[in-house]
């Protein structure tokens, strides 16, 4: 089973859209998508929240005993140009010490870089690092439900040293449906490589 979390329901659309993903009728915690073998999660913004719908969703769906999870959506960089899909590789909290490296064996089309979350939108770019508020609690949850190369972020460059950060949702759904192909085509293989 495959599970993305997405912090915004715009940056869910694509991905619903591309699945045609259908709303759970049933009024719960946290909106889903489902189809198959495939949900996504729709968590708010935050790290608390996040952690929180991992949880919900691994509740919900502890009968699967092998789960791969994405959490996709945007972030900013410095340079990185806007629209840009990256695969993170490492991801530490702003004013922490604690490093979470991921791995994966699987071959992709994304640039790869660390990521820093923070508390609240920032755009003192670091040269080395995106910038968002989700990952590192992201992957400090899910890599304690499922083996560390099944729990992966990608994140689209939404903003940058010349690119204010947006609030059209309708342009972070396009950043991330621009990207859908090779999204869905990286989707396919995680969610293979489960056995």
């Amino acid at each position: 089973m495959l599970i993305w979390m997405c912090a915004l329901h715009c940056e869910a659309k694509p991905v619903i859209d591309f699945y045609r993903l259908k709303k759970n009728p049933v009024k719960t915690d946290f909106d889903l998508y489902s189809n198959n073998n495939i949900s996504c999660i729709v968590s708010g913004m935050g790290a608390n929240k996040m952690i929180r719908a991992i949880q919900w969703g691994n509740n919900l769906f502890q009968q699967q005993h092998k789960i791969s999870w994405i959490n996709l959506g945007i972030a900013g960089h410095k340079s990185l140009p806007v629209g840009t899909a990256v695969l993170i590789k490492q991801a530490s909290l702003s004013g922490n010490t604690e490093i979470l490296e991921t791995q994966t064996e699987i071959k992709h089309h994304f640039e790869s870089k660390s990521i820093i979350s923070i508390l609240r939108e920032n755009t003192d770019y670091n040269d080395d690092y995106l910038f968002d508020m989700e990952a590192h609690a992201f992957f400090k949850i899910t890599s304690k439900l499922s083996p560390p190369e099944q729990c992966q972020s990608i994140k689209i460059i939404s903003d940058n040293s010349e690119t204010a950060p947006t609030r059209s949702k309708e342009k972070i759904s396009n950043f991330i449906s621009g990207n859908m192909k090779n999204i869905s085509e990286f989707a396919q293989n995680l969610q293979g490589s489960t056995g």
